[in-house]
C-alpha cells in the first residue's frame, strides 16, 4: 500500500536526471492506488483518510452521517455549551467531497441548534430528494434521559426550514415519563418515521418500563393521524426494557423496527417488529409480529443498526456480551423476511466478530451491492485507546479476507479514545465513518470523520493511462493517476490524444467530456470488455487538462458516480520535471537511432516510431515552456 522506503531511495529531484529513474518515479506515482487495498484510508480525504473538526473547544460528538446529491458530507450530532456540561445542542457540519469544511453551509460550515435549558443531542440523519436535512434526536432535562423526540429540518443552507414544525423543530411527547429517537426514515410519499425508545417508567436501578416507540409524520412535520393512535405506537415484549435503535421502510410500505429487548431472565437479546403501513402489527413475522434473538444463555445482546437486503433479507448488527461480562464483540444476525433467522448465514443466522478487545460494539451495519456486509463500530469501553472498528462479511457470514487484514480494518488515530458512532456507503464504494476525536489534553473531543477504500463489488474505475502508437514499434501508455500529482504527456501528435479507462468489471455505456483545458472529445467511446476508450482533439501541448466520465454503465447496471482524470501536458519533457530544458534535449539526443522501446519511447517525442532528429528539434522548440 504504502511506498515511503522507495520513495525515500529515488527522491523526486534525483529521478528527473535520468530517464531510468523518471521511469521509476512515475510507477512509484500511480503504486499508490494501484496497489490500494479494500479498507486502507482514503488519501484524497481530510489528512491521509482522516478529519476533525471543533465546534468551540468543547466536547463535540458525531452520531450519523448522511451523503448530498453532490457528493458532500453532513455530519450530525451533539456539542456541548462551553464544555461545562451545562447544556447540548444540536450540532451539524458539512464537509465537501475532500473533507474540507465548506463554508456555504452555516456559519464556516457549521450549524448549532440550542434548545434553552435542556440537553439535545441527534442520533439519525436523512437527506431528503429536495435537498433539506431532517434529523431526529432527543431533548431533555440535564443529567435525565426523560425528554422528548425532537426533530428539526435545514434547508440546504443550514438554517431551519420555517415550513416545518414550529420554525424548523417538531416535538413528541409519550405518555409516561418521555422519549428518544435514535432513528429516522423517510418513506417514499414524503411522510417521516422516527423510531426509539419510550419511558413509560424509568428508574436508576434498572427497573425500569420502556417499549419500542414509532411516530409517522406528515411531509411538514404534523403527527399523521392515519398512523397508530394519534401517529403514535409502542410495542412492549415482556414488561421490562424495551428500544428501537433502527427503523427500515420495506418496498411494500411495511415498517421493520430493530432493537434490543429485555427478557424475564434479566437480560437482553436481538428484537425486532414488523408493522403494516397503518401501523398495526403484522402478525405474519416471527411470532405474531415480534422477533428475538439470544447469542448466548444469560448474555446481554443487543441490536443498534439494520439494513435491508434485496431480496427483503434483514441484517442487523450490534453487539453481544458474554455472561461473565468478559467478552463483548460485535455481533449480526441476518433473518428471512418471515422473521426466522437465515441458516445460510454462518450456519445458524448469527455471527461475532472479535477484534482482540474486551468490549467492542457495532453501530452501523451497511450492504454492498454485491450482498457483502460491512460493520462499524469501536471499543466502546476502552477508556485510553479506542479505536475506529470496521470488518467485512462475505454472504455467508464469513470474514472476508479481501477486506483489511483478515477482514477486519482497526484505525488508530493516537492513544486516545476515538470511538465510530455512524457510517455511510457511497456510491463508489467508499466507506465514510464518523464519530469524535479527543483532543491530546483529553480534554474535549471534536466531530471526526474516516474515509476508507471499499472497490470490491463496486463499479470502480481502476487505471487510465494516455495511449500512442508508435508506428510499427507498437503502443505505449503513460498512466495517469486517479488521485494526486495527474500524470505527465510529453508527447505531441498534433493536439490528438487516446485515453483508456480500465474499470473493475464490463462497461457498455457512459459519455465523457473536456472539463478543464483546451481541448474537446471526438466520437464516441469505445467499450471493450472493462475498458472504455475516448479521443481527445485540439489538445494543446502546455496545459493540465481534465476529463469528466459521466454515467459509465456495467453490463449489470452499476453507474460510476461522476469521476474526473487529468493529465499535464507539456510537448517535449521527457524527464517529466514539468520542465522542457537541456537535459530533455540530452535525453532525446542519446536515444536517437535506438529502437522505440518501453524503456525510451518518451524520446520519441512526435511519437513516429523512430527517435531521430526531429524529436531533437521538437524539444528544441519548446525549450522554457513549463507548468505550475
Amino acid at each position: 500500500m504504502r511506498f515511503t522506503k522507495w520513495s525515500g531511495i529515488f527522491s523526486f529531484r534525483s529521478c528527473f536526471r535520468r530517464q531510468l529513474a523518471a521511469l521509476i518515479c512515475a510507477f512509484l506515482a500511480s503504486a499508490s492506488f494501484a496497489l490500494a487495498a479494500d479498507g486502507d484510508l482514503d488519501p484524497t480525504f481530510g489528512n491521509g483518510g482522516f478529519v476533525t473538526t471543533d465546534f468551540n473547544r468543547s466536547t463535540d460528538l458525531a452520531f450519523a452521517v448522511a451523503r448530498q446529491a453532490d457528493g458532500k458530507l453532513v455530519l450530525a450530532g451533539t456539542s456541548y455549551t462551553n464544555n461545562d456540561f451545562s447544556g447540548e445542542d444540536f450540532a451539524l457540519l458539512r464537509y465537501n467531497v475532500d473533507g474540507s469544511l465548506d463554508p456555504t453551509f452555516g456559519v464556516n460550515g457549521k450549524v448549532r441548534t440550542d434548545f434553552p435549558g435542556l440537553a439535545a443531542q441527534i442520533s439519525s440523519i436523512v437527506i431528503q430528494p429536495d435537498g433539506k436535512i431532517l434529523v431526529a434526536g432527543g431533548a431533555f432535562p440535564l443529567f435525565t434521559f426523560l425528554g422528548d423526540f425532537e426533530l428539526a429540518r435545514y434547508n440546504p443552507n443550514g438554517s431551519l426550514d420555517a415550513t416545518f414544525g414550529s420554525g424548523g423543530i417538531v416535538t413528541t411527547s409519550f405518555p409516561g415519563q418521555g422519549g428518544y429517537a435514535f432513528a429516522l426514515a423517510l418513506q417514499p410519499d414524503g411522510k417521516i418515521i422516527a423510531a426509539g425508545t419510550d419511558f413509560l417508567a424509568f428508574s436508576n436501578d434498572d427497573s425500569s418500563n420502556t417499549d419500542f416507540g414509532l411516530v409517522r409524520y406528515n411531509p411538514d412535520g404534523s403527527a399523521d393521524l392515519t398512523f397508530g393512535s394519534d401517529g403514535q405506537i409502542t410495542t412492549d415484549f415482556d414488561g421490562f426494557n424495551d428500544d428501537a435503535f433502527a427503523i427500515l421502510i420495506q418496498p411494500d410500505g411495511k415498517i421493520v423496527a430493530v432493537g434490543s429487548a429485555k427478557n424475564p431472565r434479566n437480560f437482553y437479546d436481538f428484537a425486532a417488529a414488523r408493522y403494516l403501513a397503518n401501523g398495526s402489527i403484522d402478525p405474519t413475522f416471527g411470532n405474531a409480529g415480534e422477533v428475538r434473538t439470544d447469542f448466548g444463555a444469560r448474555s446481554f445482546d443487543r441490536a443498534r443498526s439494520a439494513a435491508l437486503q434485496p431480496d427483503g433479507k434483514i441484517v442487523t448488527a450490534g453487539f453481544a456480551i458474554s455472561q461473565n461480562g468478559g467478552v463483548q464483540n460485535f455481533a449480526v444476525a441476518r433473518y428471512r423476511a418471515d422473521g426466522t433467522l437465515d441458516s445460510s448465514f454462518d450456519g445458524d443466522g448469527t455471527t461475532e466478530i472479535d477484534f482482540g478487545s474486551c468490549c467492542q460494539s457495532a453501530y452501523s451495519v451497511l450492504l454492498q451491492p454485491d450482498g457483502r456486509i460491512i460493520t462499524v463500530g469501536y471499543p466502546s469501553s476502552e477508556s485510553s485507546d479506542g479505536d475506529f472498528l470496521l470488518a467485512r462479511l462475505t454472504t455467508n457470514g464469513a470474514l472476508d479476507a479481501t477486506f483489511g487484514i483478515g477482514g477486519k480494518v482497526r484505525t488508530s488515530m493516537g492513544d486516545l479514545n476515538d470511538g465510530a458512532n455512524g457510517a455511510l456507503l457511497q456510491p463508489d464504494g467508499k466507506i465514510v465513518a464518523v464519530g469524535f476525536h479527543p483532543t491530546a489534553s483529553n480534554k474535549f473531543s471534536e466531530f471526526s470523520a474516516a474515509r476508507y477504500l471499499n472497490g470490491s463489488g463496486f463499479l470502480s474505475i481502476t487505471s487510465a493511462v494516455s495511449r500512442k502508437t508508435h508506428g510499427g514499434a507498437g503502443a505505449f501508455d503513460i498512466s495517469l493517476p486517479l488521485f494526486g500529482e495527474p500524470g505527465l504527456e510529453n508527447r505531441s501528435t498534433g493536439g490528438s490524444h487516446t485515453l483508456v479507462f480500465t474499470f473493475s468489471s464490463e462497461v457498455t455505456s457512459g459519455t465523457a467530456t473536456v472539463t478543464a483545458g483546451s481541448g474537446s472529445v471526438f466520437g464516441s467511446p469505445i467499450f471493450a470488455g472493462n475498458t472504455m476508450t475516448i479521443s481527445l482533439t485540439g489538445v494543446l501541448d502546455v496545459q493540465t487538462l481534465t476529463v469528466t466520465l459521466l454515467g459509465v454503465t456495467s453490463s449489470n447496471g452499476q453507474v460510476l458516480p461522476e469521476t474526473a482524470v487529468s493529465m499535464n501536458l507539456l510537448a517535449g519533457d521527457a524527464t517529466a520535471d514539468k520542465t522542457v530544458n537541456r537535459p530533455d534535449v540530452s535525453l532525446t539526443r542519446a536515444q536517437v537511432g535506438l529502437p522505440v522501446t518501453s524503456a525510451n519511447f518518451r524520446a520519441d517525442v512526435n511519437a513516429s516510431g523512430a527517435i531521430n532528429r526531429s524529436d531533437v528539434r521538437l524539444t528544441q522548440t519548446n525549450l522554457g515552456h513549463s507548468l505550475p
